[in-house]
């Protein structure tokens, strides 16, 4: 084709044509834009095509990732509840409230619970580190997948403060009370499978609740654990957000 045209021109030249020469000069200077523009639209067309399906693997990748946090979030809330409806009926039972048939034993290992929230960022953290997440084109989206990580961090601040003075009452209860007899009555499977024996010490558990020591630091349990039930709230509210903008996303 080159040769042809290359013919051409030369025909033309000869042939002292030079107003038709230039015609046709111009005419393959057009072509030959056209081509470029062909060429540049069929690479702009397979480099939306790349960056679609990386988008669509991206999408369906944050999906698998934010189902597991929900799904771990709703176990952490539902433990939180358990431990608070614990703390409560501690708290039904200490001072004047005091009943000597009641049983604090099977209750201190809850109370004595924090819930570790363990999430899978992978792939966020992934196309934020190498500044990928610009891949996902739904600006909202992409927004609430930004500040999934900062409230993520308030949810853990929140856990490391209720871990904190939770090991306040694991150390009231070593001093002045008998894990042993807890161990006992306990259905935490981590625990019974031990099989600790019995407590060489004559104590009752139950004489905690005549402590007015002990009532405030439980009440102090509820007030720092209700908190850390709102951050895993605000988390899951989140989460189920980011969720559905990823459903509707892939759908398209």
């Amino acid at each position: 084709m080159i040769k042809f045209f290359r013919k051409i021109r030369q025909n033309l030249v000869v042939e002292n044509k030079f107003s038709k020469y230039l015609i046709y000069a111009i005419g393959e200077i057009i072509l030959v834009v056209i081509g470029i523009l062909i060429a540049l639209q069929l690479n702009n067309y397979n480099d939306a095509l790349n960056e679609n399906d990386f988008e669509r693997k991206a999408l369906l990748n944050l999906k698998l990732d934010f189902e597991y946090n929900q799904s771990e979030l709703n176990k952490s809330i539902a433990e939180l509840k358990e431990i608070k409806k614990n703390s409560f009926i501690i708290l039904d039972n200490t001072g004047s409230k005091y009943q000597a048939s009641f049983d604090i034993d099977s209750l201190l290992q809850s109370v004595g619970n924090v819930p570790k929230y363990y999430p899978q960022n992978g792939f966020l953290l992934d196309l934020i580190n190498s500044g990928n997440l610009g891949i996902i084109k739904n600006d909202i989206l992409r927004n609430k997948l930004s500040s999934w990580l900062p409230t993520l961090e308030t949810l853990k601040d929140r856990e490391k403060s209720v871990v904190d003075f939770t090991d306040d009452f694991i150390r009231y209860i070593i001093k002045n009370g008998s894990w042993l007899n807890s161990d006992e009555k306990t259905n935490d499977e981590e625990i019974t499978k031990i099989r600790f024996p019995k407590s060489g010490f004559e104590i009752n558990n139950n004489d905690l609740l005549k402590n007015i020591e002990f009532e405030n630091i439980v009440e102090n349990l509820i007030v720092y654990k209700s908190l850390l039930l709102d951050r895993h709230e605000k988390c899951i509210e989140l989460n189920k957000e980011i969720i559905n903008f990823l459903e509707t996303e892939i759908k398209k």
